[in-house]
């Protein structure tokens, strides 16, 4: 995705090259004017060289390794173990959730009694992984009166709004599971509880006190919940309840021959992408779940996962093969079409069937790929008119609903300030908007709940709705709000964590590096600074640059060739893994920043 985006930013501004005093790349609109932020290259603090060298000494650690976790703050023997070796009997008790006793003993005897469920998922890789662990789960459990149902972004909204709710009813639930929603959709849980149907939100955005639904309510985010892990994702939150009520079931006596406990090791690979796709921190029980989910892909994948890899061409998945490249697909169905196809994807137990729904994806998010083009374009020069404001606000009917959120997060990377991308027609302003760390984006738009219909999400991510009478003055208000919460000034930082000279990498060296893996949001890939070659770059498809050096090292910059070619850099910071290719490995730094 984040290459995808450097080839339509560069395909703008192609006719536009230039440097800025610092060496970075400038991106323009067609007008010239509009200009990414640059962004200030920090090396990180070094760690006490004492510490180091325990560390270096106790772990047969190289001393950057070593400096790298001292900084993200593993410092003890027992800290840095439950780092490098994540363990299953680290995560937390699911019944420390609030109210999961009363969840479990309402979903064991809707099982026991064979009653109808629904569950009620949303049209994202986190709602898409949730529900396929209920489902899976749940038929496992001997549960044959069950079905899914998740909302079309156009038609019905996200998660439990009125029109998904007249749906539900139509199904004839004894009981409404959500996941990955549901938290704010009290009056729509209260109008399912008055026509008989029992409900259980399962969560883990933020709450509104107004707007709590009454009822069973598992998420950890909850006011009254004392979880002590916030940041689990909502298939995370699926999970804790699966394993809940496999153990209530054990208790009861439950499982046989003909129903066999379930291994929930084999419900990690999907709570990993999910968790990974939903870019929570990937620290503490996420890390667990995401380290233990991609063992299962590598060592016994299901049918989808190898159908994805023979697809996207991939050897060994990692973190950032999810968030890269198994997530944008997954994440199209929901954005353009419906997602219900992907759920039953990744339950697919026919490979033919399997590769055909693939390559469906795979088309679908093609499709995506070309119109994001088009509206990053528009969006770039509406935003022109606002280049001066703290943040964006772009609203026009040639935005696609369903890919707002991605157009907002390129904005944001590309200006560093908040973005709101609304989808704008005669009745309604509907969009999505990402945020950068000064400013809390949930909490700007709860200060302007009272002109939006709806809205919802975290600090970073959230979405809303208005009436177009109201725009004006919500756009006048977000702006006040920014204007008082954020600094005067704003410099995005690419943090450091050493520099490297390109003789002295070996082997060793990125094999201790990949042991900090899975990287991601909480625990960023490493990133190093590099002198650049003084030999020439080779080009690659034109569009590329690729060095060299010492025979086992290469050095890769995607759409990088027209910039280093009118004024090559003078330092490059990279991220460091292996390239194999017939049997060869050589180390490989992907450049992601240059310096003049």
């Amino acid at each position: 995705e984040k290459i995808c985006c450097r080839k339509i930013i560069f395909g703008i501004c192609r006719n536009h090259p230039c440097q800025n005093r610092r060496g970075g790349t400038k991106t323009l609109t067609e007008a010239g004017k509009l200009v990414m932020i640059q962004k200030q290259w920090n090396d990180s603090s070094k760690a006490d060289p004492d510490e180091v060298k325990h560390l270096c000494q106790e772990w047969e650690m190289h001393p950057l390794v070593a400096e790298i976790l001292l900084r993200r703050g593993h410092e003890t023997n027992e800290e840095i173990k439950s780092f490098l070796y994540p363990s299953l009997n680290n995560l937390c008790d699911p019944y420390e959730l609030r109210q999961m006793h009363e969840a479990i003993e309402l979903l064991k005897d809707t099982v026991v009694n064979n009653r109808r469920i629904v569950i009620l998922g949303d049209y994202d890789v986190d709602g898409i992984t949730a529900t396929a662990i209920m489902l899976e789960f749940l038929r496992g459990s001997g549960a044959q009166n069950l079905d899914f149902f998740i909302p079309n972004r156009l038609k019905h909204g996200y998660g439990l709004t009125e029109t998904s709710t007249d749906i539900l009813l139509e199904m004839n639930p004894d009981l409404v599971i959500t996941v990955d929603n549901g938290i704010t959709a009290a009056l729509e849980v209260q109008r399912l509880n008055n026509e008989g149907v029992k409900t259980i939100v399962t969560d883990h955005h933020l709450a509104d006190v107004n707007l709590l639904p009454s009822g069973i309510v598992v998420n950890p985010n909850h006011p009254e919940c004392s979880y002590p892990f916030k940041k689990i994702s909502g298939c995370g939150v699926a999970l804790k309840l699966i394993m809940a009520l496999r153990k209530s079931l054990r208790e009861s006596e439950w499982w046989t021959a003909e129903h066999p406990e379930p291994n929930l090791r084999y419900s990690l690979d999907l709570a990993a992408l999910g968790t990974v796709a939903d870019v929570v921190p990937l620290v503490e029980e996420n890390r667990v779940i995401t380290h233990h989910g991609l063992l299962v892909m590598n060592e016994k994948p299901r049918i989808a996962i190898q159908v994805l890899q023979r697809l996207k061409k991939v050897n060994t998945i990692s973190s950032r093969t999810l968030a890269f490249q198994f997530a944008p697909l997954l994440n199209a169905a929901g954005r353009l079409q419906d997602a219900d196809m992907a759920v039953r994807f990744l339950l697919s137990e026919d490979r033919e069937e399997a590769e055909k729904m693939a390559q469906k994806l795979d088309s679908v998010n093609l499709e995506r790929r070309e119109k994001e083009e088009e509206m990053l374009e528009t969006a770039l020069n509406l935003a022109e008119t606002q280049k001066q404001d703290p943040a964006l606000i772009l609203a026009s009917p040639e935005f696609h609903e369903g890919i707002n959120g991605i157009v907002a997060t390129r904005l944001v990377e590309l200006f560093y300030k908040p973005v709101i991308v609304l989808t704008e027609n005669e009745i309604k302003l509907k969009g999505s908007g990402r945020s950068i760390p000064e400013l809390n984006l949930k909490d700007a738009l709860s200060d302007c709940s009272d002109l939006l219909e709806r809205f919802g999400g975290h600090a970073a991510a959230a979405g809303c709705s208005l009436i177009p009478d109201n725009f004006s003055e919500f756009r006048k208000r977000f702006i006040a709000l920014c204007v008082e919460r954020l600094p005067a000034s704003l410099d995005p930082k690419l943090q450091l964590d050493g520099s490297l000279e390109l003789p002295e990498l070996t082997n060793m060296f990125v094999e201790q590096l990949d042991r900090l893996q899975p990287f991601g949001e909480g625990n960023p890939e490493p990133t190093f600074s590099v002198k650049t070659p003084e030999l020439p770059f080779k080009r690659l498809k034109e569009k590329h640059v690729k060095w060299e050096v010492n025979g086992n090292v290469e050095i890769i910059g995607w759409n990088r060739a027209n910039t280093f070619a009118e004024k090559p850099p003078s330092r490059l910071a990279v991220n460091l893994g292996f390239n194999e290719f017939r049997g060869r490995r050589k180390i490989q730094l992907t450049i992601q920043d240059s310096r003049v």
